[in-house]
């Protein structure tokens, strides 16, 4: 029982430490940049706004938007989100996980917003229920991922769940996943370059809405890093400005790769970053024909990479036909699946995550269009992974093609030769026929010539035939049949 109480503490002990030193350190930084800001501006101090500033921008950490007089706020500062879940994460590492622990530290920080709900000067733009259930799924998505992370969880992972799922098909969910967030991965990268050209570009249209605020140095310094928090929400908007339907601020402006202005929009010197409209028709075209390149990559890369499912090594080795081929190739079919499905949920999620108001009218609706750009994202990328594995099928049908062809051909080789062979014989077999033919016919006067039997003068040596019989038929035969012989000779030349 005591363990039991000491393990579900521990929950309770890791949710006040995450919400302690988040606290402090954010509290620590608001302090300090109301402070600088107070020195350069003059006037009175700004630091008596410390505390209810940082208790605001907890709740906003957690998705809870405010509203201040004309301002309506929430935009969720991912950056700050995303600290405050690896620091939960690290927390709940260090000190273990259990059910207990998760069921009385949830409730311990849903407690804790509760009381700084309590103590916010800003009006809540959700209700009090929405607000425990936003800052109590930042809680557990934070301790899912020390839990997922964990050696036992991992222990459990390998004798459990993937002992009873094939290793074949294990490693193509494995790919997808894989492949997919690096794909979503790969995009985000993209749309931190594209904010940093953004930067090089348009400095100086930030630099101006800062003099036209007012602000001097440190401040425009200290503000800039205080925008550092909206860090991820840019870039999320610049992937789909350069890779989707762009995105919009409220119903003053939109920014595409083909129309954009910023004319109409409140003097924010966060606002000077958005860009022109690219004018090139052919650049435009290849930045929105990036996804479909990244489709038609990834699925050469799963079908044929030599890290994935080698179907040319594979066809080289088993055949075409063969069931091993085309096991892989429906495999490698499951892994494009799952990763254009991974990519897809994930940049649709960022879509999401990005979005939010600056106000209630015009600029209730501030960021990407969900919707749009998802449906450009799924058609662009499924078009090129689509593109690489009918391709693939081409390739394979041509090779089974020319395969029979190769085979057909050396077919009638092999009859061509055969029958060619044939034709030699007969040649060689009729040649030495007419050979032995006339060897028969000079063979009698061969043997009369040997015998010293010359024909006479005047006899006909057709007529003359000279019979040869052995010497033993002639011992058989006796005297009679030599005198039958010669009555024979007599009778056949009577004029002798």
């Amino acid at each position: 029982m005591i363990s039991r109480l000491r393990t579900w503490g521990r929950g309770a002990l890791e949710a006040f430490l995450a919400m302690a030193i988040y606290t402090v350190t954010l509290g620590v930084c608001m302090a300090l940049m109301l402070l600088i800001i107070s020195i350069e501006e003059g006037g009175p101090s700004l630091s008596i706004a410390t505390v209810p500033l940082t208790e605001t921008l907890i709740l906003l950490t957690e998705g809870c938007g405010f509203t201040a007089g004309s301002l309506t706020l929430t935009i969720i500062p991912l950056l700050l989100t995303i600290g405050m879940i690896w620091l939960i994460r690290a927390l709940v590492s260090r000190f273990g996980t259990s059910t207990g622990g998760w069921c009385l530290g949830t409730l311990t920080w849903m407690v804790m917003n509760l009381i700084i709900l309590q103590g916010t000067q800003a009006v809540q733009v959700d209700t009090t229920p929405a607000i425990l259930f936003k800052t109590a799924l930042v809680f557990l998505i934070g301790y899912l991922l020390a839990l997922v992370t964990s050696e036992g969880f991992h222990d459990w992972w390998e004798s459990t769940v993937q002992a009873g799922i094939p290793s074949w098909l294990r490693r193509s969910v494995r790919l997808g996943l894989s492949w997919g967030t690096a794909l979503a991965g790969g995009f985000l990268l993209m749309g931190l370059i594209t904010l940093i050209c953004w930067l090089a570009l348009y400095h100086d249209a930030v630099g101006r809405l800062f003099h036209l605020a007012r602000m001097g140095t440190a401040s425009s310094v200290v503000t800039s890093i205080a925008s550092l928090a909206w860090l991820p929400t840019m870039v999320i908007w610049a992937f789909s400005w350069l890779l989707a339907d762009g995105f919009a601020i409220g119903d003053l402006a939109s920014f595409t790769l083909w129309s954009g202005h910023a004319k109409s929009l409140p003097s924010v010197p966060l606002f000077g970053l958005f860009p022109d409209p690219v004018t090139n028709s052919q650049v435009r075209t290849l930045l929105l024909n990036i996804p479909l390149l990244a489709g038609l990559i990834l699925g050469f890369l799963l079908l044929l990479g030599p890290r994935s499912y080698r179907l040319i090594a594979t066809v080289r080795k088993h055949g075409v036909l063969s069931r091993t081929v085309i096991k892989r190739f429906l495999l490698a079919t499951l892994a494009m699946v799952l990763a254009w499905l991974i990519c897809l949920v994930i940049s649709i999620l960022l879509f999401a995550l990005s979005n939010g108001a600056l106000g209630t009218q015009r600029l209730a609706s501030v960021g990407v269009s969900v919707s749009a750009s998802g449906k450009m994202i799924a058609i662009s990328l499924g078009m090129g992974l689509i593109t690489s594995w009918i391709m693939t099928i081409l390739a394979g049908s041509l090779l089974v093609l020319w395969n029979q062809v190769e085979s057909h051909i050396q077919k009638e080789g092999a009859l061509v030769t055969g029958l060619t062979g044939q034709d030699d014989d007969d040649q060689t077999r009729k040649q030495r026929g007419e050979d032995t033919r006339e060897g028969d016919e000079t063979h009698p006067t061969d043997h009369g010539n040997r015998d010293g039997n010359e024909s006479k003068p005047g006899q006909d040596p057709v007529r003359e035939p000279r019979r040869i019989v052995s010497s033993e038929t002639q011992k058989h035969q006796g005297p009679t049949s030599g005198r039958a012989r010669s009555a024979k000779s007599k009778n056949h030349f009577p004029n002798q």
